[in-house]
């Protein structure tokens, strides 16, 4: 084999069992050749595992930063929050130390006296040494051994091209990955493989602490839509319920405005719970059974009930025995099924009971008139009108 040097036009022969001269021109044997082409091909893919993991941990952050806006709107709780962006800064600083970070002397990437080979750096731009020029400066390509001319310079450090290997490295091998990228979404993949790379271990860490506080703040946001959830349901079933009451209310209020005092039918009137003989409006009715469940709880008794709703005839009875102490037939407010009088402690003014009923039977409706209180025109302590 003939190789010529444009510089001096030095011609050399070597035999088959020997290397070509220009592969020992710069003093290195096929080991070594070899040996650079492995630590070019390995800092190629770690490289390559560098940039993945950047491109992993910098979808991770958008992610995060969309989970801690739906966390903040459903305000959850601070603590959570500052966890999440005190791993997403963790996180940050990690990727600005791997897009930096160097491969040291120490690496088993790197030659041995602490540079990259010069395959390597012949990706920025550096020329191998030993490449033989001609009397312009470009480089001349030698011979083959039949004597046709290559295509490129022979470079005795150069990796031959695997196309396989071009193809992996252009297009995302994960066509979910690719489209991914082409619609501006962040990756699938959240975790980063340990590739035994120093200056991704503590990415990898971040990256996990902000798994871990996203998850966190993914979980108090779905419990406080779930609470925010419930208690609109709560509201919206209160909502219903007191409109139906509020309806039924109204009925039972207008329900006996076709009867004449002391006319009302027995159909339309309700009783109480607690006392079998008493006959209201149902409205009334039930508001005096809310008002004794009260009672109850304060004084560990019921109510005394001792007249309810009275017919035209047993107003006209109680005329006649009580004189002015009932009203005239035909006008008491016992007539329309909205009075009560009330036995027991109830009936005397200055009584626990009785200033508890001043004090809570307003909320339930319930009141003495005027006339009825001490200093009144009538006073009758018992004496008891729903006005709802």
């Amino acid at each position: 084999m003939g190789l010529v040097l444009s510089t001096g036009a030095v011609v050399v022969t070597a035999t088959a069992e020997e290397p070509p001269a220009s592969l020992l021109a710069d003093g290195r044997d096929e080991a070594t050749l070899a040996r650079h082409a492995e630590e070019r091909a390995a800092l190629v893919r770690t490289e390559q595992l560098r940039s993945e993991a950047v491109e992993v941990a910098s979808g991770a952050i958008e992610q995060a930063s969309a989970v801690r806006a739906e966390a903040e709107q459903v305000a959850v709780a601070p603590e959570v929050i500052a966890e999440l962006d005190a791993a997403t800064a963790e996180l940050q600083a990690a990727i600005a130390s791997v897009d930096v970070a160097p491969l040291t002397p120490t690496d088993p990437l790197a030659d041995r006296d602490g540079t990259v080979s010069r395959s390597a750096q012949r990706d920025g731009g550096a020329e191998p040494e030993g490449a033989a020029q001609d009397d312009g400066g470009t480089p001349t390509a030698s011979p083959t051994a039949d004597g046709a001319s290559p295509t490129a310079s022979a470079d005795p450090t150069a990796v031959p091209a695997d196309p396989a290997a071009e193809a992996a490295t252009d297009a995302p091998a994960d066509p979910a990955a690719a489209d991914a990228t082409l619609t501006g979404q962040a990756p699938a993949t959240t975790t980063v493989p340990d590739s035994g790379d120093p200056a991704t271990e503590p990415l990898r860490e971040a990256l996990e602490r902000v798994a871990r506080a996203s998850d966190a703040a993914k979980a108090s946001a779905e419990q406080k839509r779930a609470e925010a959830a419930a208690a609109q349901a709560a509201a919206d079933e209160a909502a219903r319920v007191a409109a139906e009451q509020a309806a039924r209310r109204a009925a039972w209020k207008a329900s006996l405005q076709g009867y004449a005092n002391g006319q009302v039918p027995e159909s339309a009137l309700c009783g109480v719970s607690f006392a079998e003989s008493v006959r209201l409006r149902c409205d009334a009715a039930e508001s005096l059974d809310a008002l004794d469940a009260a009672f109850a709880a304060r004084f560990g008794k019921h109510l005394q009930v001792s007249d309810s709703y009275r017919s035209y005839s047993q107003q006209v009875a109680c005329r006649a025995n009580k004189g002015s102490l009932c009203a005239r037939p035909g006008t008491s407010n016992h007539g329309m099924g909205v009075a009560v009088d009330l036995g027991g402690a109830v009936q005397s003014f200055g009584t626990a009971e009785h200033v508890w009923m001043r004090e809570n039977a307003p909320a339930h409706d319930w009141t003495l008139p005027e006339w009825a209180r001490a200093g009144g025109s009538k006073p009758e302590p018992w004496h008891w009108e729903y006005v709802g």
